[in-house]
This record gives structure tokens, sequence and C-alpha cells, in this order.
């Protein structure tokens, strides 16, 4: 194992479900813990959550990450990243985004930073244990050690239209517990939807190794984030559609979470979203 990779100090923007999964993953492998530093905003239940996993003192604020920090993680929810404001950090510093629908573009907007990857795992449990599976854009020789130190199973997809997809691929293990991802009519809307990305239909096929074959509904529950992408699909699905226009629904719910102007989440709904 790469031990100057230990060295680099880590901000995560974002102390919710995938953030923390971040952290305690990294502890596992023996990352230093005075290396890590993170924000969220204020929501007990986050905070009980850090302290239950002894890591109160790593928080941190918004403008001492993006000071002290080599790396600066973005796992906010897309819905909430305008809230936290421009950062103005310099190509120095990575930034590693597990936003969906916020493009590279933006990020660079509102960050200031060049040097920019996305990627989009499974949730939380699977990075917790090991299972996740990702697409990730562009290549970046750090962030993909980092992807490793996290056991992701991870893809480098050719261009960023393609994250979209990546997006929907995240969201699979929990669609495939409302449906049978082997019947023929899903395995058409996978390659339907998939067109000339290769990746997302692999990663479609793996997706089918991480449904549980008990609790389902309690693994959509930890899958889903309110007003996200794998919530619209799911609400898609239970109205009676299927696979394939539910997950059209969930492409056009990943646009909309990316401007703000057109979100269907109110205000108080995204700030009850950044405090979990």
């Amino acid at each position: 194992m790469n031990k100057e990779l230990f060295k680099n100090k880590l901000g995560i923007i974002g102390a919710g479900n995938i953030g923390l999964s971040l952290i305690l993953k990294l502890l596992e492998k023996g990352y230093p813990e005075d290396n890590i530093k993170l924000t969220y905003r204020g929501s007990i239940f986050t905070f009980e959550k850090l302290y239950d996993n002894n890591l109160v003192d790593m928080i941190s604020d918004n403008a001492r990450i993006v000071d002290e920090s080599d790396i600066i993680i973005l796992s906010v929810p897309p819905q909430a990243f305008k809230q936290i404001g421009d950062f103005g950090i310099t190509d120095d510093k990575l930034v590693i985004s597990f936003m969906a629908g916020i493009s590279i573009d933006e990020i660079k907007k509102q960050t200031g930073s060049n040097n920019i990857i996305r990627i989009i795992p499974t949730g939380p449990d699977t990075i917790l244990d090991s299972t996740s599976i990702a697409g990730a854009y562009p290549s970046n020789g750090l962030a993909e050690e980092f992807f490793k130190l996290w056991d992701m199973d991870y893809y480098i997809v050719g261009d960023e239209d393609k994250m979209d997809l990546m997006v929907l691929a995240g969201c699979l293990p929990a669609v495939y517990c409302k449906v049978d991802a082997d019947s023929k009519e899903n395995i058409d809307a996978i390659r339907k939807i998939a067109g000339d990305c290769t990746e997302f239909i692999e990663l479609s096929q793996k997706a089918k190794n991480l449904v549980p074959k008990n609790n389902k509904d309690e693994f959509i529950e930890k899958f889903s984030t309110p007003g996200g992408i794998t919530a619209a699909i799911i609400r898609s699905l239970d109205d009676g559609n299927d696979l394939y226009d539910s997950l059209l629904k969930g492409l056009e719910r990943n646009k909309q979470v990316s401007n703000p102007e057109n979100n269907l989440i109110s205000p108080e709904a995204v700030a009850d979203l950044i405090k979990k």
C-alpha cells in the first residue's frame, strides 16, 4: 500500500451517509485521523453518528477545510451544493465530487478549481462492506488511488455525458429490489438506456449481486435520499410504470437536481437534506 497516500490531508464537506462511510472505510485502512476533517450542517442525527463513531474531533468548517486540505471531497446532496458557497481554491488541490447531477463545469464555477473528478458509487453500506461499484470521470491518478483504498470497483467513462448513466447505475441495486433484473423486458430496457455506454451495461450486471435476499424495503430506504434520483425511479415503479420509463424519470430528476431553478424540492426540504 502506498503510505505516501496517507500524508494527504482530506476535507470532507458533507458528513452524511456517503461522507461518513468514506471516513470509516479510510480509518479501517489505517488512514491517520489527524489528516481528516469534516463539515456538516448541525443535524443532531448526524452529530449522534459522528459521536458514536468517535469522529467529533474531526469536525471543522468549510473555510479551514479549503485552506488546509490537499483533497476536498464533496458529498453534500446535489440540491444543497449551491448553498455551501464559493471556495476560490487553487488547482494544486484535488476536488473529488460524489454529487449526482452537478457537472464539472458547475463545480469549477463554484470551487475555482480545474482539478476535479466526479465519481458516483452505489450506496453507503456497499462502501462499508467493500462491495461498491462506481462510474467516474475523468481519469486521475491520485483520486484513483483513493478509489482503490475504498475498495471500489470503478469504471472510468470516456466522456462526462455518460456520468448521467453512472448515476442510474448507482441506483440499480435498490431498483432491482423492485423488478426482475433478468427478465427480457428489463434487460432490453437497460440496453436501450445504455446506448453505446458499455460501462453501464457491465455495472447493471454487477448491481444484481448487491441486492439483498431479505429486508429489501429497508435496503431501498438506505439507498434513497428524499427528492433524489433513486426515490424518483422507485416512485415511478410504484406508480405502475415499467423499468425503461422509470429510468427516464431518474434521468429527468438528475437534470432537475443539477439546476436550482428547476429544482422541485422546497427550501425547507433542501435544508433538511443538508442536515442528514
